[in-house]
């Protein structure tokens, strides 16, 4: 009787932790962006600083082509602030 038992739950847990496992990363999907992008900004904030210690001429560079890339307009997905803001000086 223990072997039917035990031949049972294997495939009635496994397939329920299956299920359990998708809906809790199905759940926290956006969490898991979210600190993947905080982490790449650390990342990269560290490395134009050690950048600006060691190559500043590099570092200036970079740091204009960002301030240029982030000023541009022409995105494909317009930020949605800006067209609120826009609205509202409209009115």
């Amino acid at each position: 009787m223990e072997d039917k038992e035990t031949a049972a739950e294997p495939a009635d847990d496994s397939t329920d932790a299956l299920m359990e496992e998708y809906d809790r990363k199905r759940r926290n999907r956006a969490d898991d962006v979210i600190a993947a992008q905080a982490v790449i900004c650390i990342l990269l904030g560290a490395a134009l600083f050690c950048a600006e210690l060691f190559r500043p001429d590099i570092a200036g560079e970079l740091l204009g082509r960002l301030r240029g890339l982030s000023a541009d307009s022409s995105f494909v997905v317009p930020n949605p602030i800006d067209i609120i803001i826009g609205y509202i000086d409209k009115l």
